[in-house]
């Protein structure tokens, strides 16, 4: 039932609808400062409510009188109390219309709607719950003054009919009475009561008024949560398509303004900009959240709370430094800081913006080119400014340094202050090069930024950067700057500056090219300025240190062409140069004439007069050096003697200039030669010259090597071994004088002087124990000139000493067997030498002591295990035992005896003497053994002629050789 009576209430509210003019839309908006709403807000001007879309029926119109008049004759005609209240509202607003359309055509009239109010006041009196009725008288009275009538009648609606379709209008104009007697939570619970409506036309301003409400009740969050929905409605914050405030119309436009102000007075109350994130909604922040720092930042620039304004914006670029707004915003703080004049704070405020925007910034690398440009605009000026800021607050710190000298601490940390400031002028001014390449003053910026490098100690950074202005921008621009020449100068001096503070070798040379191909550079490019000469000597001379002799030649001669033309001083260097480069290259010949040209302009006090006589003579020296190094000296040709012919005249061509330690050097060489060309003579006189001008020179004493040679050569042995005696008694060098007491003892040997040879190898034996090899050669040669002089005493000393040497060499070893042979064959000797006498005993005894003796130095040789001297042993060790056999055979038989005795003693003499014999037969056989190993010399021969004698019938048989066919067959 209730639904059927809403649908016909519905038509005939269509019905009143059609039959009225439109009604005017709540279009006002509440003035927080005046407490009052603009003008056309009031209930007459209520918006016509919509209704779902009827047939549209063209019907022909009439007007109102006559139409008021035909109904006014229906209703008197009627008596249907149904049909008569449905005219009766339907002549209530034609009244109603034709009051407002009397209005329309007389604006300063006064309409008074009396008329209209009674109609609806009297329908209503049957029908208290009609909320078309009550709409309707609401709307008559508001148009009538009557405000708390209209507003009695809206009640109504709200108490009777809360799904009325006014409902919404209804509560708003409640809310807003409320609000305006200040009755805050009532007002907002009738704007949230209208929200709570869903989508009508007063949603937007309920939403306004609602916040409000919230705002002039003190709870600000709420107040701020509220009018941020509205502008997300207003921005379509939440929809696929946003919108930009700048796109609204100008209503929704000034509502936003408004918005966004009265969001500024919240966050203000809440604690200012730091407030302002923690309204972002869970998504994250607004597309327009820029906007709620502008509108705070601003309300507070106009407030004159002028830090704070600039903070606000500030406070935004922290939070979203790469947003696109980002850069405005911060340009905004810079500017409410220059409002506010805050000099202090506007430089830093700069300086952050050039950090962050500027083209060394992540900002800048993302940005588009558009951005680029706009940055642009905003970073020229204030880049200079910085860095032009920087470098005179530096240059006054530095100043202020060096006054502050007597206090160290003060004057050390102003002294960093001014560094750091420099730094900052140098990072600046590069930065604006870097952003504006093609600019007018980057030549200029550029070479301040050198100047600021300098000062901070950046060396290597303003090398590059004085380059630059020196060379870089006359080559990409043709002109050169106004400074290219100062920069050029300075770039020299940084290379410098740069090189000496270096450690690491690689490091130090690579500056040092440096500086040389700079200080060249400069030289070239500017040949008329005062210094370019001395640039230019300057690079030759570091050339030089370098080794790099061929462009230090270049740059000398350079420099020796140069126009003006050199000073005596540097004429000098450049000399010195050329001599020093040739000289190094290998080209003596030049190094002479440069040396020669230096040495002449030289007074002989002048302190390098010496160093470059010395110099000159090298230089000669050298040539000899060459030719002697190519001459091929052979056995069987004297090709080399004409180039060594022009060796010596060099040689000693060195001594013109001087007498010196190199003129004593070059002699000595030509001595060398002499001796080499076996030109005696005057090697002999050159080397008497340098004994009579170089007595204490440190090559004298070797000469004595060099007369021996020349003494040898002209057959005088025994003058060189006086030579080499005084070498062995007084070179400092103990292999020369052990060598030279050596050579002395076979020159003496040589000249026939035997007993100054004794006198030298006993010196030598007693001085000279190593090499112990030396030392015994030494003693075989005394035992060989004892045995000439037939001194058989001093030679066996030397045989026991050289038997008994414990040198384990092979040849120490043969000089050991050697001796000890020469010994057993004296003791051989001695035993031969003794016969058995009468009486047998006391002779036999003496001879097998002998014999004893001398088997046991053979035993000795035999212990040496030298094959030479081996078979030689156990020859005689063997002729021993056969010589006492026969010795016993042959020795005197006692007087008195008779034939028997006789023959029985020749028996007894056999038994004695047979052991003996088959003793001499055994080392025989042994000794011819040695066939095997391949040893066949005397001694193995005489063993063989021995057995011959001792058994003939085995060894002394004749040779008998085979028939081929017989032996094969």
């Amino acid at each position: 039932m209730k639904s059927a009576h809403l649908r016909q209430r519905h038509k005939l509210l269509a019905l009143a609808i059609c039959a009225s003019t439109t009604l005017g839309g709540c279009s006002g908006i509440f003035n927080p400062g005046t407490g009052k709403f603009h003008p056309g807000t009031t209930l007459a001007d209520l918006p016509a409510s919509a209704l779902p879309n009827e047939p549209l029926v063209t019907m022909p119109r009439v007007e109102l009188p006559v139409l008021i008049e035909s109904y006014e004759k229906a209703l008197a005609a009627n008596s249907d109390p149904k049909t008569r209240r449905q005219i009766q509202l339907r002549l209530a607003d034609l009244e109603m219309e034709r009051l407002e359309q009397l209005q329309a055509d007389n604006p300063a009239m006064a309409v008074a709607y009396g008329d209209a109010v009674r109609h609806y006041e009297a329908l209503l009196q049957t029908s208290a719950d009609d909320d078309y009725l009550a709409y309707r008288l609401a709307r008559a009275r508001a148009l009538d003054g009557n405000t708390s009538g209209a507003l009695a009648a809206l009640e109504n609606i709200v108490d009777t009919t809360p799904d009325s379709p006014f409902i919404a209008e209804a509560l708003f104009r409640r809310g807003e009475a409320a609000f305006g007697r200040k009755q805050y939570r009532a007002a907002e619970r009738d704007f949230a009561a209208v929200l709570a409506e869903g989508d009508t036309p007063f949603a937007r301003n309920a939403r306004y008024m609602l916040g409000w409400s919230q705002f002039k009740d003190a709870r600000y969050r709420e107040a701020n949560e509220t009018f941020l929905a509205l502008m997300d409605e207003l921005l379509a914050e939440n929809e696929p398509r946003r919108r930009l405030l700048g796109q609204l119309e100008q209503g929704e436009r000034r509502l936003a303004n408004d918005t966004l102000r009265v969001l500024a007075l919240g966050f203000n109350y809440l604690g200012g900009a730091g407030v302002i994130e923690s309204f972002n909604p869970e998504k994250g922040p607004r597309a327009y959240q820029h906007q709620l720092y502008h509108g705070l930042g601003d309300w507070y620039a106009e407030s004159e709370r002028y830090r704070d304004g600039a903070q606000t914006f500030l406070t935004f670029v922290e939070h979203y430094p790469l947003s696109e707004e980002a850069p405005h915003m911060h340009v905004r703080a810079v500017e409410i800081l220059q409002q506010g004049n805050f000099p202090s704070e506007v430089i830093p405020a700069k300086r952050n913006f050039v950090t962050r925007y500027g083209i060394r910034s992540a900002y800048w690398q993302k940005a588009k080119d558009s951005q680029r440009d706009l940055l642009k605009l905003q970073l020229k000026p204030w880049l200079e400014e910085l860095a032009r800021f920087d470098h005179a607050r530096a240059q006054a710190l530095a100043k202020e340094a060096h006054g502050a000298r007597t206090n160290a601490k003060v004057a050390d940390k102003t002294q960093r202050d001014s560094r750091e400031a420099f730094m900052s002028a140098a990072s600046l001014y590069g930065e604006f090069v870097e952003t504006f390449p093609s600019d007018e003053k980057a030549p200029e910026l550029t070479f301040l930024m050198a100047e600021s490098l300098n000062e901070s100690g950046q060396y290597v950074q303003a090398f590059g950067a004085y380059r630059r202005v020196a060379w870089g921008y006359t080559a990409e621009k043709g002109i050169a700057p106004a400074r290219a020449t100062e920069a050029g100068y300075a770039a020299i001096l940084m290379a410098s500056e740069v090189h000496k503070r270096e450690r690491e070798p690689e490091r130090m040379k690579y500056w040092l090219d440096v500086k040389i191909e700079t200080g060249l550079r400069f030289a070239d490019t500017w040949p008329q300025d005062r210094r370019a000469l001395a640039v230019q000597l300057d690079a030759a001379n570091h050339l030089f240190e370098q080794y790099r002799h061929q462009e230090t030649i270049a740059a000398a001669e350079k420099a020796a062409a140069w126009q003006p033309a050199p000073d005596a001083a540097q004429r000098r260097s450049i000399l010195m140069l050329l001599g020093h480069s040739y000289f190094e290259i290998d080209d003596f010949a030049a190094a002479e004439n440069a040396y020669t040209q230096l040495l002449s302009s030289m007074a002989s006090t002048d302190p390098e007069y010496l160093n470059t006589r010395d110099r000159l003579q090298s230089a000669i020296y050298k040539q000899a050096e060459m030719i002697l190094s190519q001459v091929q000296l052979t056995s069987d040709s004297m090709e080399f003697a004409a180039p060594t012919e022009e060796a010596i005249s060099l040689l000693l061509k060195v001594r013109q200039s001087g007498r010196s330690a190199i003129a004593a050097t070059a002699q000595y060489d030509a001595i060398n030669q002499l001796v080499r060309l076996q030109r005696w003579s005057q090697a002999q006189s050159e080397l008497a010259d340098f004994r009579q001008h170089y007595p204490d020179h440190k090559l004298t004493p070797s000469l004595a090597a060099k007369a021996v040679a020349i003494y040898q050569g002209m057959d005088m042995p025994e003058a060189a071994a006086g030579e080499l005696m005084t070498l062995a008694n007084s070179d400092p060098n103990a292999e020369v004088r052990r060598s030279s007491l050596y050579l002395a003892a076979e020159q003496f040997e040589q000249a026939g002087n035997h007993p100054k040879a004794i006198d030298a190898y006993r010196q030598y034996t007693r001085q000279w124990r190593e090499p112990a090899l030396q030392n015994l050669e030494a003693q075989y040669q005394l035992v060989s000139l004892y045995a000439r002089a037939g001194n058989d005493r001093e030679r066996n000393l030397w045989l026991k000493s050289l038997s008994g040497n414990r040198v384990s060499e092979p040849r120490g070893r043969y000089l050991a067997a050697f001796a000890q042979n020469e010994l057993a064959d004296q003791s051989y000797a001695r035993f031969e030498r003794l016969s058995l006498t009468l009486p047998l005993k006391q002779s036999l005894k003496n001879k097998k002591q002998a014999m004893e003796v001398t088997v046991a130095d053979y035993k000795k040789v035999l212990d040496f295990g030298i094959a030479e001297f081996t078979t030689a042993a156990n020859f005689r060790l063997a002729e021993v035992y056969r010589q006492l056999s026969r010795d016993l055979m042959d020795s005197q038989r006692p007087n008195g005896l008779n034939p028997l005795e006789l023959e029985q003693y020749e028996i007894l003499l056999e038994e004695q003497a047979f052991p003996f014999e088959e003793k001499a037969i055994e080392l025989h056989e042994a000794n011819i053994q040695r066939t095997a190993d391949g040893v066949y010399d005397k001694w193995v021969r005489s063993s063989f002629s021995s057995l011959e004698n001792l058994l003939p019938a085995r060894y002394r048989k004749p040779e008998s050789t085979l028939e081929w066919s017989e032996e094969a067959y």
